[in-house]
């Protein structure tokens, strides 16, 4: 049992060190620097999310993108592309935003094409993983007792009754349980946006 419970654990990891983001786009090649680094100006929860949902960047410090100078505290204004919320089997949240619009200081707004510099943000791997030590023994226990009282109540009318609500109770539980991590950034947080087009 001790080494069923080990195995998991090192897949586990691997899983959540190596997988391959399902949310990503392709990569474009973009001459020049493309990368600028800005902090969230709203919150982020992508439990919370809705395709479409507005998050805004500020730039912190100036940097020139394809020949435009941006200066520090333009505002990047991005939308909700896709995302998934962290789910049970410790299937971590996910997000992928799209960045359509930068305003200057100025007042000046010009058409982009961009995203965050990781296409896909996504709840932190490690503490996902420590989720998993401490909760997986409690839900592998949690799983077998219910199990084990859906077939007594099976047994009998009156339990078949309750079989329903039983189930769901316990299900609810071991999801709970095996909840993957969420991806949540508040304002100030950093983070780096890689653009690929700007035009007026």
């Amino acid at each position: 049992m001790l080494r069923k419970l080990l195995s998991f654990f090192i897949m586990l990891s691997i899983f959540n060190l190596l997988s391959s983001p399902v949310l990503a786009i392709e990569d474009v090649e973009v001459k020049g620097n493309s990368v600028v680094k800005a902090e969230f100006s709203t919150e982020l929860n992508v439990n919370k999310a809705s395709k479409g949902e507005v998050v805004q960047f500020k730039s912190i410090e100036d940097c020139s993108v394809n020949g435009l100078f941006i200066p520090q505290g333009t505002i990047f204004n991005g939308k909700i592309k896709a995302f998934k919320k962290g789910r049970w089997a410790y299937r971590r949240a996910k997000v992928r935003i799209v960045i359509d619009e930068i305003i200057l200081p100025t007042g000046e707004k010009y058409t982009i094409k961009g995203t965050t510099k990781r296409h896909v943000l996504k709840g932190p791997a490690v503490g996902n993983i420590a989720k998993g030590i401490v909760t997986l023994p409690i839900a592998i226990v949690t799983g077998v007792t219910g199990a084990v009282v859906i077939i007594v109540e099976t047994i009998s009318i009156a339990g078949l009754i309750i079989v329903g609500p039983t189930s769901y109770l316990f299900g609810e539980t071991m999801g709970k349980l095996t909840h993957g991590i969420n991806y949540k950034r508040g304002e100030g947080d950093t983070i780096k946006l890689k653009i690929y087009s700007v035009k007026q």
